[in-house]
């Protein structure tokens, strides 16, 4: 038999190995637990159970950025500790660190202005900007972008404090290819008709609008067509700043699309009294395959020499003239299809074939959001213009008719973009004039496209989008996550801006942010997991080395 001695030995070899075992264990999961916490934040690893997905990162955040290379520095004025503890900042902050993650060619670093407030002076506009711990920089070589963190989310209106979906992705996409695409194309906006973009308010009042040409990837510039001047504005994030080009200089280059919303005045012609004529402008204007786009509503006085001119690219604008000359404009009402009482707030019908459905067909691919057109006039096709047809050999289903016209050489035909429903109807001072029908509902939006050949190789064409409603483009409808408009704008823009890159992106609101929007059931079955399983496991070990020190002896 084994004497006390021995087994005393033996009980204390075991005993210290138990204790040796169970600071080992101890050590290495505080060890495997920092190094994992060190490589989580490293790598960007965790489970993002908000329902939104705010904190991933879009397979179509990854595409817009996939081809910069460009070297990119994202920069935040604080610490991370202040990011990640910031509900708000850490969205943002998440959002580049993915951003980093995806591309190689974009950096992410904090600088902390609280102790060093000249490290970003460099990005400040001018000697009255002010740079916050709460903003935004995004660089690349000599151009950059400041953002405030108030610019990253959609409010319901500008004084309001709670936002109701985050839009960070979006921004600092378009940011990264702003800063990155030096030779970008010019958006013309014309600004001497009455149109509302003629001081620091109206830019303010029309930033939504802005925002969504920059996003696409243009820079703006406001023109003056009579005397070829112009004005570049240019967003810093918070503001836009203006700076008018040098006398001399071509408002025309790079320019590649051309605004004209809510005119109130009439473009020149030469007519005896003008010899300016700005319809010969934006006529040679479109000659170099451009683009225009025209916005108008039922409130836009007539305006002849353009809508003249507009007719030419068949789009004609419903107006009713009564017996004693007097020209009213047509307001289309659909009590059936109306987001508002009063049936004016139009629900747009997507077109299915031809040109114009193809610049919504991304978004027809899963159920297409409402697209709304506010007091909108309607669009006839010119009378010069005959119908087409277009006869699929293989599949009737796939046929449509367009209305095309051919002067000189030169090929136009126009579609539909967007249409009533057969339910709608045109009122003039309150009375019905015309009714809607299945077979010819009233046009919302349309496009023209004029084929030509460019180096008489290659075929290239210019483009109009015509629209009668200028509340289209509101504030409220391009910044809602619940309508379409500003989808079918960024549509628009790349189809008719070729090779332009656009950060097609949507907000993500907050409809329910923490993981208390599981139900009952789910909660219930998650804490006995996470209650039962460990303990069952400590269980188990501590089972199995009790057993091996009893047979050990």
């Amino acid at each position: 038999m084994e004497n006390n001695s021995s087994l005393h030995s033996r009980k204390f070899k075991y005993g210290s190995l138990a204790v040796l075992m169970t600071c080992v264990i101890i050590a290495a999961v505080i060890l495997v637990n920092v190094l994992f916490t060190a490589l989580a934040s490293k790598f960007l690893w965790y489970t993002d159970l908000t329902s939104e997905s705010l904190y991933t990162l879009s397979d179509a955040a990854v595409d817009a950025i996939k081809d910069i290379e460009q070297d990119v520095d994202i920069i935040f004025c604080d610490n991370p500790d202040a990011l990640m503890s910031n509900s708000t900042q850490r969205y943002v902050y998440e959002t580049a660190l993915g951003l980093e993650k995806a591309n190689k060619k974009v950096h992410v670093s904090t600088v902390d202005i609280w102790r060093n407030p000249t490290a970003v002076n460099k990005y400040k506009a001018n000697s009255k900007s002010k740079i916050y711990s709460t903003s935004i920089i995004v660089a690349s070589g000599t151009e950059f972008r400041v953002y405030t963190l108030r610019s990253m989310f959609v409010f319901n209106s500008d004084t309001d404090d709670t936002p109701w979906s985050y839009n960070g992705e979006k921004k600092l996409c378009a940011a990264i290819l702003a800063v990155t695409k030096a030779e970008a194309p010019v958006c013309l906006i014309t600004y001497t008709h009455g149109e509302p973009f003629v001081g620091a308010s109206d830019l303010a009042a029309n930033s939504a609008l802005l925002e969504l040409l920059t996003d696409a990837g243009y820079r703006l510039r406001l023109a003056n067509l009579t005397n070829d001047s112009g004005i570049d504005i240019k967003s810093t994030g918070s503001e836009y700043q203006s700076t008018e080009l040098a006398p001399g200089s071509d408002i025309f280059a790079d320019a590649r699309l051309m605004l004209i919303y809510d005119p109130q005045d009439d473009f020149l012609v030469k007519d005896g009294i003008s010899d300016i004529s700005e319809i010969e402008k934006l006529d040679k204007f479109l000659d170099g395959t451009n683009a225009l786009m025209v916005f108008v509503s039922p409130s836009t006085p007539k305006l002849p020499n353009l809508e003249e001119y507009l007719e030419e690219w068949g789009v004609t604008f419903n107006r009713t003239t009564n017996a004693l000359g007097v020209t009213n404009s047509n307001v289309i009402r659909d009590l059936q299809n109306s987001v508002t009482a009063n049936g004016l707030g139009i629900v747009g019908s997507y077109t299915s074939k031809g040109l114009g459905a193809s610049i919504h067909s991304d978004m027809r691919t899963t159920y297409p959001p409402k697209v709304i057109f506010p007091e909108c006039m309607g669009i006839s096709y010119a009378k010069n213009y005959y119908m087409t047809n277009y006869e699929d050999e293989n599949d009737s289903s796939k046929n449509f008719s367009y209305y095309t016209y051919y002067s000189n050489g030169v090929p136009r035909a126009i579609y539909d973009v967007f249409t009533s429903s057969s339910t709608a109807e045109e009122l003039v001072n309150g009375l019905v004039v015309n009714t809607a029908t299945a077979l010819d509902p009233f046009k919302l939006m349309t496009i023209t496209r004029e084929s030509r050949m460019a180096d008489n190789t290659t075929e290239d064409y210019s483009y109009v989008l015509a629209c009668g409603s200028v509340e289209f483009l509101q504030k409220s409808l391009l910044q809602s996550n619940t309508y379409g408009n500003s989808d079918v704008m960024l549509s628009a823009l790349r189809a008719v801006g070729k090779e332009l890159a656009i950060a097609n992106l949507t907000h993500k609101p907050f409809a329910s942010t923490k993981i208390e929007n599981i139900t009952t059931a789910e909660a219930n079955r998650y804490t006995a997991i996470l209650v039962i399983v460990p303990a069952v496991a400590a269980i188990g070990v501590g089972v199995y080395v009790l057993v091996r020190r009893k047979y050990s002896r």
